[in-house]
């Protein structure tokens, strides 16, 4: 009996045993789990602040050259060479428009439209005609970059290439004679581009007054006309990009 007794006593304090190191075991674990769990979280914390201070969300601020679209109209001028043989220059005005996608603050694509008129004297000719009205309009398309950013002021350079459509007979169209009669170029479609800068003081974040300076070459006839314009007047701003 006694031995029965302690046999019995000795399962139990076993059993008793086994249960606490089990027990223990599963605590071990959990601090174990909850310690890797809190390292974890502590090094990853640094990573998600620097992931989303260098992923700024969608800014709406155009006073920051974010934005994605411009659209500018002004006054337009141009000076021309006329004539055919002659290096006779004219001083031609209208109207310039242009519109601008960004692809970023920095370039874009812009498609630009300028329309010039004048009434210039022509040579002595037997048809006794001594003005000729004429215009000129282009249509140009390329890259534009902001080469300067500031507070106040930007500054675009731009090579935009195109056509150029001009008009030598619109005074004398009843005489049934070509412009090339006097010396002025036929009426044709010509290879043209605008190379030059555009300069912009911003009144309000999506308002600016903007000045235009080209070298405007064309391709009447059979040679190049140097041509040089300018423009000035407002562009307006609108839509955001992501920096």
């Amino acid at each position: 009996m006694i031995e029965l007794g302690g046999r019995e006593s000795f399962r139990r304090r076993d059993l008793f045993c086994k249960r606490c190191v089990i027990r223990v075991s599963f605590v071990e674990r959990s601090l174990r789990v909850a310690l890797c769990s809190f390292l974890f979280a502590l090094t990853a914390s640094p990573l998600r602040a620097q992931v989303t201070a260098t992923a700024p969300p969608l800014s709406t601020d155009l006073s920051t050259y974010n934005n994605r679209w411009d659209a500018y109209g002004g006054f337009g001028y141009a000076r021309f060479q006329t004539t055919e043989g002659v290096n006779l220059k004219a001083n031609m005005y209208g109207f310039k428009g242009s519109v601008t996608g960004w692809l970023s603050p920095v370039a874009g694509f812009t498609a630009s439209t300028g329309n010039y008129y004048a009434s210039i004297p022509l040579p002595p000719n037997a048809y006794d005609i001594g003005t000729a009205n004429i215009s000129e309009h282009l249509f140009l398309v390329g890259p534009t970059g902001r080469l300067y950013r500031g507070e106040k002021w930007t500054v675009d350079g731009h090579l935009l290439l195109g056509g150029a459509y001009g008009i030598f007979n619109s005074s004398f169209t009843r005489a049934n004679i070509e412009p090339n009669v006097l010396r002025l170029y036929n009426n044709q479609l010509a290879f043209a581009l605008a190379m030059g800068a555009s300069y912009d003081y911003n009144l309000r974040p999506n308002w600016s007054v903007r000045m235009i300076t080209d070298f405007q070459p064309t391709h009447y006839g059979l040679a190049f006309q140097q041509e040089f314009a300018g423009s000035v007047g407002v562009a307006y701003k609108w839509g955001a990009i992501k920096k």
